[in-house]
């Protein structure tokens, strides 16, 4: 009979045991998909900022440059971004106010007499303005984009 109380405090203990391993097994799936869930979201952001920031700095350069030839480069790195990369990651607010943006950017060849483009400084604004907010909503709402 001496034997019973030790078999049943090691059946106790091998069962605490097995129900400790299962513990730590789900907390540490939990923390591994949570980690792994941050680093993506974090990249997703970074690359989404650098984004933002070629697209305002393309938009407030056609908006302000006297240069001809980095008005020639702003806006084909604005189109390159319209019709490329930028679609990966901009939500609709953005969309929107990069084709009001585009609706006014001149397809045809510059003059250096034209430039600056006065009339693109106030929609140049309102488009860096909706990337800040878009920036804004994807910090404190993550994958709420996705």
């Amino acid at each position: 009979m001496e034997s019973d109380p030790y078999k049943l405090w090691d059946l106790v203990i091998k069962g605490l045991t097995l129900v400790g391993v299962v513990v730590a097994a789900v907390w540490a799936y939990h923390t591994y998909t949570d980690t792994k869930e941050k680093e993506f979201y974090s990249a997703f952001w970074n690359a989404k900022l650098t984004l933002f920031l070629e697209t305002s700095s393309a938009a407030s350069t056609m908006a302000t440059t006297e240069s001809l030839d980095e008005f020639n480069k702003a806006r084909t790195k604005y189109w390159e971004l319209f019709f490329g990369r930028l679609s990966l990651v901009e939500g609709l607010s953005v969309k929107v106010a990069m084709e009001s943006f585009s609706a006014l950017v001149p397809t045809g060849l510059m003059e250096q007499k034209a430039l600056p483009l006065k009339s693109l400084q106030q929609p140049a604004y309102r488009l860096t303005s909706a990337l800040k907010q878009e920036l804004g909503h994807a910090w404190q709402k993550p994958f709420g984009e996705l």
